[in-house]
C-alpha cells in the first residue's frame, strides 16, 4: 500500500536495465514532425502496480510518458531497442539515511540502481527544521526526488537530551509541536528509532501520542523497532499498537530476526502483520534481502552502558567494576542471541586502523592480543569503542527467513542497513 502511495506521489522516471550506453540510441532523426520525442520499443514492461511484466514500447513526448503500447518506432525523434530487457518506474528506497545529500546532488550510487525516488529520516534520526532541509532543493537540485521523516530521537535529544526517563507534560508538549511543524513543513511521517539512543528510553505512550499529531496530517508512523532478537514478536506487535491506537500506517523496517537462536522462526514473526492487515490496518515492512546488517560498535554496549551519551559511556568504562558489569552484560546478551562470540561481527570503517576493514572482531581480537578468547574480545571492542568507535557489519540472520519475508506481498526492499 504505502509503495503503490509513494508511486503516486513521485514523478514516473524511466530505468533501463541491461542497456549498453554505446547501442541504445539505435536512431536519432533532426525533423521535428514526430509524435514522440523518444520511443522505448520490445521492452517488457513491469508498471509498478503489482502485475505481471507484459511485452509493449513507451512514447514519451516533452519529458512525459503518453504511450504504453504500440508504437511506429518512425513516429520518434530518438529510438531505444530495449532488446526484450526490463522498463520499469523508476524504484523509491524508502528507508535510506540521506540527511547529506545536498553533498553529493548526482546521487549516482542511486540512480545507477535504478532507485529515482528517496526516504530519508528513518531510525528516529532525522533533520529537526525540515522545511529548512527540503530547501536545500533551490539552492543544490538532486537528480534524485527527496522526501523525509521527522525523527523521534532527534526530536526528544533537542527537548529532553539522552535522559533515561519519562518527559515532563510540558517536555511532551514540546516534542509534539515540533513534529507538528515538521509535518506542517512537509514531513511524510514519524520515524523511531527504539534501539538507538535516545529513543530506547521512551515508552510506548509517549510515541503514541506523537504519532496522533502525524495522524491528524495523513502521515505514517516508520519504526526501527525495540529489539530484533528474542523479543522481536513484542516489538513487532508494539509498532502495531501504536498504529493502532494512534489512527496510522505502520511501515516496520529491517524487518528480519538477529538472534540465531529463532532463526526459522519468521512465520512467527511475520504473523502478526498478517493478523493486523486482516483486521483491516495498514501495516507493511521492508527488508534488504541478505543475512547482514550494519550499525555502530556501540550497539554491543548494553542500553544503561551507553545513557547519557558517548561522555557518560566513558566514565563509565574507566571505572573498573563497571567495565566488568558492562562485560557481563555482553556476554548474557550473546547467550541470550545464540551466539558463543563475536565472530558474526565484521568492522567496515575504523578510522584509527584502516587495516581492521573487513575483519571480524575475533580476528583483530587474535591479530592484535595473540587470543581470541570472549573477555579478550569484548576488551578488543571497549578498546576501540575508546578510540572512536566504528561502523560494522553484523551477520545475525539466516537466509531462510531472509527468503520467507521477502515472499510475502507487504514486503518490499530498502538498500539501508
Amino acid at each position: 500500500m504505502i509503495r503503490k502511495c509513494l508511486l503516486l506521489a513521485f514523478f514516473l522516471l524511466l530505468v533501463f536495465f541491461q542497456l549498453p550506453a554505446q547501442k541504445a540510441f539505435q536512431e536519432e532523426r533532426t525533423t521535428s514532425e514526430f509524435s514522440y520525442d523518444l520511443a522505448i520499443i520490445n521492452g517488457r514492461i513491469i508498471d509498478g502496480t503489482g502485475n505481471p511484466w507484459f511485452r509493449a514500447s513507451v512514447g514519451i513526448k516533452d519529458g512525459k510518458i503518453i504511450k504504453i503500447g504500440r508504437i511506429d518506432p518512425s513516429n520518434a525523434k530518438k529510438v531505444i531497442d530495449a532488446k526484450d530487457n526490463i522498463v520499469a518506474p523508476g524504484f523509491i528506497d524508502v528507508h535510506t539515511h540521506v540527511e547529506d545529500i545536498f553533498r553529493s546532488p548526482k546521487s549516482e550510487n542511486f540512480i545507477r540502481m535504478g532507485v529515482t525516488s528517496l526516504i530519508t529520516g528513518n531510525c528516529g534520526s532525522s533533520a529537526i527544521d525540515v522545511a529548512e532541509f527540503l530547501r536545500g532543493y533551490e539552492k543544490t537540485p538532486l537528480t534524485v526526488n527527496l522526501g523525509t521523516l521527522i525523527g523521534h530521537g532527534s526530536v526528544r535529544a533537542k527537548v529532553m537530551g539522552f535522559d533515561d526517563r519519562r518527559p515532563t507534560t510540558d517536555e511532551q508538549a514540546q516534542m509534539e509541536a515540533i513534529v507538528e511543524k515538521a509535518m506542517k513543513d512537509g514531513a511524510l511521517g514519524l520515524s523511531t528509532g527504539l534501539v538507538y539512543l535516545p529513543g530506547t528510553f521512551a515508552k510506548t505512550d509517549e510515541i503514541i501520542a506523537l504519532a496522533k499529531v502525524v495522524a491528524r496530517y495523513g502521515g505514517i508512523y516508520v519504526s526501527h523497532i525495540r529489539d530484533e532478537g528474542t523479543e522481536v514478536v513484542k516489538s513487532i506487535n508494539e509498532a502495531i499498537e501504536i498504529g493502532e491506537k494512534a489512527g496510522i500506517p505502520v511501515e516496520i523496517s529491517h524487518f528480519k530476526i538477529s538472534s540465531k537462536k529463532l532463526w526459522g522462526q519468521s512465520p512467527v514473526t511475520i504473523g502478526p502483520v498478517k493478523s493486523a492487515r486482516e483486521k483491516g490496518l495498514q501495516v507493511t515492512v521492508d527488508q534488504y534481502v541478505y543475512t547482514a546488517s550494519s550499525t555502530s560498535l556501540e550497539a554491543r554496549l548494553p542500553n544503561w552502558a551507553i545513557a547519557g551519551g558517548r561522555e557518560e559511556t566513558l566514565k563509565r568504562l574507566a571505572d573498573k567494576q563497571m567495565r566488568q558489569k558492562i562485560a557481563q552484560g555482553m556476554k548474557e546478551e550473546l547467550e541470550k542471541r545464540g551466539f558463543k562470540d563475536y565472530n558474526f561481527a565484521y568492522v567496515a570503517n575504523y578510522l584509527p586502523k584502516p587495516e581492521y576493514n573487513g575483519k571480524s572482531i575475533v580476528e583483530i581480537t587474535r591479530l592484535e592480543r595473540g587470543k581470541d578468547d570472549l573477555d579478550s574480545q569484548i576488551e578488543q571492542i571497549f578498546e576501540m569503542y575508546e578510540k572512536g568507535g566504528a561502523s560494522m557489519v553484523y551477520k545475525v540472520m539466516g537466509e531462510e527467513d531472509v527468503r520467507n519475508i521477502l515472499r510475502e506481498s507487504f514486503t518490499f526492499w530498502s538498500t539501508a542497513k
